[in-house]
Formats: structure tokens, sequence, C-alpha cells
């Protein structure tokens, strides 16, 4: 997506070692932490409280007024599940879908917003439905799945439920709304949802040998909202500089009308902001002599020029975990391992973390340079605003040299990092000193493997189409 607007004025991220401070500061900044982490905890356990009362006041509620154990709605082996199945897809027989259960749900259901047309959630009574839904929505899931609560502030329609199975994200009280303002449908909706979910654990034991893992911690899904996030972009700059420098800007505003489209519905708008803009420009000469100004170069550079991007990954996965994983390449044979290895070992460090650091680096790394691992001879501005310095912390782009990552990446395979990896889980089993952990990396294993996939193939597109590389921060999902 793009937008220049996720341009932070703040530094996102630094790469600069923090100063260590006077020990008295020290200690009066350890108070301060633990003093915060004090009042946070007691936050999230309030929180709790009131998630797991609220489950139980809403179903006993709907248990009390319509006779309806809604439990046994989502029970697989029930007969809703099994009649929403049997006509799911066939939109003829749909409503011989709407068995009594899920009908007599719907209705009281929607009775409790009582004479008023439509949800409103500063009625205290409609708050009280909806907070008590979603609270049952997610911890009727966790209970039955496994995950974690990620309460990231005070309104419930921010807080998110990660699954430990399988990497997924749920927002229930969002969902919650959305259905108590469907109407007729809604719980027909709420169990194939639920069912859904079920049925990708179900697939995800399967592949697991029948095992049903905790593979996902809670750090999986709070670096998701607390860490800003890293992509790589293939762009044909040459292409670019051409419309940015030389041309003029009506065939510049040409050019963004006619690849605008190409970047879907969800940036039609920004597209047409740009070409309004740019038509109070000077129209028979080119940009660059108008403006220098960074963030509406980015956006048209992506409208006009964008030929690949990578799935963002977070910043600090990026630099601990993926970069380290390709430079170890995929390994022939494990090293012998120490009592100072066993020692991290039972700091709890996530095991595929443990894997990149304790395997040799087939590729030397730059640990001073950029993401700990790219050196600055390879790293070029893509800025003409005369400007040396880049603050990438505040979304500035960087450009990579492509040829930087090929050797590594020539030989990287997904499937056979993953492979190694069991295997090295299975070798650390094997050793008697070694403390008994269960594989708690195969999630993180997996992001990587498809985030060196994803860099693979789009530094194949910069180098086959001699593209531009570059990299950017963006702020942390809301």
């Amino acid at each position: 997506m793009i937008d220049p607007a996720q341009r932070s004025p703040k530094p996102l991220h630094s790469y600069t070692v923090p100063v260590v401070s006077e020990s008295g500061k020290q200690s009066e900044s350890s108070a301060q932490l633990a003093a915060a982490e004090q009042q946070a905890k007691a936050r999230f356990e309030k929180a709790m409280s009131e998630l797991r009362e609220g489950a139980y006041r809403f179903s006993s509620r709907a248990r009390g007024q319509s006779e309806l154990i809604i439990e046994e709605l989502i029970d697989p082996e029930g007969e809703t599940v099994a009649g929403l199945a049997e006509v799911e897809g066939d939109a003829g027989v749909l409503a011989l879908g709407q068995s009594l259960e899920l009908i007599t749900f719907d209705t009281w259901l929607f009775g409790q917003i009582g004479d008023r047309e439509a949800l409103d959630l500063k009625v205290e009574d409609h708050w009280e439905i909806w907070f008590t839904f979603g609270a049952w929505i997610g911890e009727t899931i966790r209970r039955r799945h496994g995950g974690h609560w990620i309460l990231m502030g005070d309104d419930p329609h921010t807080w998110r439920l990660g699954l430990s199975k399988i990497p997924r994200e749920l927002a229930p009280f969002v969902f919650a709304e959305q259905l108590l303002r469907m109407g007729s449908g809604a719980t027909r909706k709420m169990v194939t949802e639920i069912e859904a979910i079920r049925q990708g654990h179900v697939e995800q034991e399967a592949r697991d040998n029948g095992k049903s893992l905790d593979r996902i911690p809670a750090q999986y899904y709070i670096r998701q909202h607390t860490v800003p996030v890293g992509q790589w972009m293939s762009m044909d700059f040459t292409g670019f500089m051409n419309l940015w420098k030389e041309a003029p800007v009506s065939k510049l505003i040409e050019e963004i009308k006619e690849k605008g489209p190409r970047l879907g519905p969800q940036n039609a708008q920004l597209v047409e902001r740009i070409v309004a803009a740019l038509g109070g420009a000077k129209q028979d000469v080119a940009l660059a002599t108008q403006t220098q100004d960074r963030g509406l170069y980015e956006a048209i550079a992506q409208i006009v020029a964008l030929r690949r991007t990578t799935v963002p990954v977070a910043v600090d996965i990026l630099e601990a975990v993926v970069m380290p994983a390709l430079h170890v390449g995929i390994p022939d044979k494990f090293p012998p391992l120490d009592e100072d290895d066993f020692a991290t070992l039972r700091k709890q460090v996530e095991l595929f973390a443990f894997f990149t650091e304790v395997i040799p680096h087939k590729y030397q790394a730059d640990d001073e340079g950029f993401l700990r691992s790219i050196p600055q001879e390879h790293l070029g501005t893509p800025y003409l605003d005369g400007r040396n310095v880049l603050e990438i912390g505040k979304g500035d782009w960087v450009i990579v040299n492509p040829a930087h990552f090929l050797p590594m990446l020539q030989e990287f395979d997904p499937e056979k990092l993953l492979e190694k990896y069991d295997e090295f889980v299975k070798y650390i089993g094997s050793l008697p000193d070694a403390p008994r952990r269960r594989d708690d990396g195969r999630a993180l294993a997996e992001v990587t493997a498809r985030a060196l996939a994803d860099l693979k193939a789009c530094v194949a597109t910069a180098a086959q189409n001699r593209d531009a590389l570059l990299f950017r921060l963006l702020p942390p999902a809301p």
C-alpha cells in the first residue's frame, strides 16, 4: 500500500547503541520501569477478569432468556455445524440451513438491542451486550484452541486474540460489533467463522503428525503492534527518474493515471489526490525543478515504478533472526555445544533464534552495517535533494545493491532451511546435557523462511530488470 502519511515525525527505530546512564539515574529509571511493569500487569489482570466474567454473563444470559446453550451451536458434532456444512456454498438452499436454534439465537440476540433500530455503544445496555458478546467469542476460542490476549489500550475494539497453534490474530470485539449490526444471519456467520478456525487447527494438527502444539508465543503478536516493520521493494528507478527529472508534469500525470489503477481500489483516493496536487504545478516543466518533497517523491515512485514488494516483517526479527539465517546458509552439520550454549538454552531463548546464533555463518556479515549485516559500500540514497543523511527511522528509503544478496540467495531454499531446523531440534534433544525444551521456534522458523523466499523473489526481480532494490521502515500495525 502506498501512503506517504506513514512517515513518522519521530524515529521508529535506531541503529545506534544506547548510552548507559549514571548509576543514580539508572536506579531511578529501573524503579520507574518496575512500577510501569507492575501497573501494566495490574491492568492486564483486571481486563482478563472482565473478559472471563463478561463471557460467563453472556452465556448465562442467553441460557436463561432463550433456553439455548450457545456452546452447543458451535459444537462440531452438533446438528447446527453439520447442517451448515451440508448447505455451504449452495445459495438456493441456504435458508434451509437456518436451524431453529440459529433463528432462536438471532431473535434473542437482536432483541437485546430493544426498540432502537441499530446498535449504539453510547447506550449502556447496548455496550453491555456488545462487550459480553465479544468477550464470549474471544474467550470461547481461546479456551478451545489456546491463545494470547493482546491488550494495547483501553478500547476493546483494539484488543486482539493471537492464536497459539496457528499464526492468526482475531479482533473479537470488532467481529461482535459487525454481527450485531448485521441483522438476520449473524448467528450463522458467527458459527461458520468459529468452525473455520477449528478446521484450521485440525489441518495444522495433521501437519504436526497428530500433535497439538503451542507454536506461537505472545511475543510474536506483540511485535506486530509495537515494533516497526521493514519492507523490500524492487523499482524501475531509471524510468521513474526520466519522469521525475526530464518529462513535463503533464506527462507524469498521464503515467500516474495509467498505472494508478493497478494498485487497487484501496489506493484510488490517494492517486486522485496526487493528480489533483500536480494539477497546480507548472505543466510544461519537470517536477524535480519544482519540489524536493520526499513524501511526494516516494508516493509517485510507488505508483509508476514499483514492480515487487515483500511482506513487511518486524524489524527486530529482520535484524536478529532473518538476516543471520541468510548468512548461516544451509548448514551441512551442527557444531558441538558447550555449557555456555546450554546456559543460553535455559534462558528460554526461542530455539530458531538459538539456531541462527550457534551455527557458524557461511557468509560473513558486517555487524556494524545496515540491519547489522550489510556493509556501507552497498548502500545508497534514492533522493535527489542534496541531503546525504538518511533518517530511516523516520521513513527514508535506502538503496541496497542487490548483488550483495545474490550469492547467499542462490542456494537458499525455504524447505531445506526448515528441514535443517527440524534436524537441529532433534540434535538438541539427543544431547544428554542439554535442557529439555519443547520446539517453540518453529513458527519463527517459518516466518524467516517465508521472509527470505520473499526477499529472494524481490532481489531476482531487481537483478533481472536492473531495478533499484530499496528498503523502508513502516510503523507497527495499529
